[in-house]
């Protein structure tokens, strides 16, 4: 068999489809379908004509095109996330094959982004940052927010749960300078742009909030509603700490157990 790995979706993607849904009697053909040297020349070509007319750089069409792909209906169904993997496959810094995006999902700089094979960009995701770059089998679930200004990491078997969002950059809020954002002239703002790292196996629950410059170290859990900050340590599991008349903060609780499963 011939290398498919610049497809959009290549045999392997349809492989795990067959795990979760064996009763299918589609999948197998495609399985078999996606790896006849014959299919995958078809293919490619097909993929490559259609991912550059949809990626024509010309003023208004452009500009539609955009709309018009951003807002095809998502999974169950394959077809609009196929069309994003077409529309995304030119304009992305790197795009590896078995990529879903979905439905609403906003990617501001896409020339400075890279989505690893397996990841999984969920509905109305909004990826702002200046870089970003997603590790393999990542799922930002639906509303992950990473802001703009900075860059952002996330390894492999990484997830942020839905609502959970990563702060690149942020107002200082230093004296003398306003902080109502980027309307304000560059010379009255002071603004500290970093990094958000969000190393592998890390879970980030729903609407958490990972502040500028925090690494969240291998296999740690943010808990839902936390605002992270600071370090944390592997394989730790970190809550809201709400102690009387004091500051809400987080507080690593407990060990997590380490896992100890093979990359695939």
């Amino acid at each position: 068999m011939i290398p498919n790995n610049h497809l959009i979706f290549n045999h392997r993607f349809f492989e795990h489809a067959y795990k979760n849904n064996p009763d299918s009697k589609t999948l197998p053909i495609l399985i078999k379908l996606y790896k006849n040297n014959i299919f995958i020349v078809f293919i490619s070509v097909f993929e490559k004509v259609f991912s550059f007319f949809l990626g024509l750089r010309i003023p208004i069409y452009s500009d539609l095109m955009l709309m018009f792909v951003t807002h095809l209906p998502g999974l169950p169904h394959m077809f609009g996330c196929y069309v994003r993997g077409l529309y995304y496959k030119n304009k992305l810094k790197v795009m590896e094959a078995n990529v879903l995006i979905e439905q609403g999902a906003i990617i501001s700089h896409p020339e400075q982004v890279e989505l690893s094979e397996f990841s999984l960009i969920d509905k109305y995701v909004i990826i702002a940052a200046n870089t970003a770059k997603i590790g393999r089998r990542v799922h930002l679930a639906p509303y992950v927010f990473i802001s703009g200004g900075g860059d952002f990491i996330i390894e492999d078997y990484a997830c942020m749960a839905s609502g959970a969002k990563a702060i690149t950059s942020t107002e200082t809020l230093k004296p003398g300078t306003r902080s109502s954002g980027p309307m304000i002239p560059p010379e009255q703002r002071d603004v500290l742009k970093g990094m958000v790292h969000i190393k592998r196996d890390a879970f980030i629950a729903v609407n958490a909030t990972i502040l500028t410059n925090t690494i969240v170290e291998k296999g740690v859990v943010l808990t839902s509603g936390i605002v992270a900050s600071g370090a944390t340590e592997k394989w730790t599991y970190y809550v809201i700490k709400d102690s009387a008349n004091k500051p809400v903060r987080m507080q690593r609780v407990m060990g997590r157990k380490k896992i100890d499963l093979p990359d695939i």
